[in-house]
């Protein structure tokens, strides 16, 4: 999966729209997810009634790349709920723990959650992509209890799709071992505080 493009789509929508959602179809989604053939056999409405019913498409009108976003902001509002959990006076660190927080919580279905981003990686998904990987950043932010606005509003969400991003792709890569996927994100995270430094210091100075 290419990472540039995965970041290029998260900062490019800013301020997706919510989605629109049930307990009946969260239910589904959650069945669907917990299916070996989600993880097993790329998505296919065949594929969505097989596992859940004739009619369980029917919830889903616009086919899978509406199942796959579906699931992406399952894991968002899963994460938001718990936000009270995340109480660091560091914001560096509620950030840290909501990503580990939505990561732990899908890992029974990271195999499926692999395929959910395949279908939003074809072509044709690009702008479906872009919202739901910017929504999720955004309900990172909102579960770390941001408040920026403005300028600064726009910079810490476009640091943060690199990181969510590339642990993102880790994670379906080698979240089998939670341990890597912790000190990965753990790097990123550095990373990104050296830079923050760095641009500190110079902006001083020139000021």
């Amino acid at each position: 999966m290419n990472l540039s493009l995965l970041v290029a789509a998260a900062t490019s929508a800013m301020a997706p729209p919510a989605l629109q959602h049930s307990p009946q179809g969260d239910d589904l989604l959650r069945r669907f997810l917990a299916d070996p053939r989600a993880g097993s056999t790329p998505w296919t409405p065949a594929l969505l009634r097989s596992c859940l019913g004739a009619d369980a498409d029917i919830l889903f009108p616009d086919g899978m790349a509406q199942v796959a976003e579906s699931c992406f902001d399952l894991m968002d509002r899963d994460m938001l709920a718990a936000s009270d959990k995340f109480r660091s006076r560091k914001i560096s660190r509620r950030v840290r723990a909501a990503i580990l927080f939505r990561l732990e919580g899908a890992a029974p279905y990271r195999a499926a959650i692999r395929q959910a981003l395949a279908v939003l990686m074809v072509p044709g998904h690009t702008r479906i992509l872009a919202r739901t990987l910017a929504r999720s950043v955004n309900a990172i932010w909102d579960a770390a209890a941001d408040t920026s606005t403005g300028f600064t509003f726009v910079t810490k969400r476009a640091t943060l799709s690199g990181v969510y991003v590339s642990t993102l792709l880790f994670w379906i890569a080698r979240g089998g071992n939670p341990a890597a996927v912790e000190e990965f994100l753990d790097r990123r995270l550095a990373d990104v505080g050296r830079i923050t430094r760095l641009r500190n210091r110079l902006t001083g100075r020139i000021a």
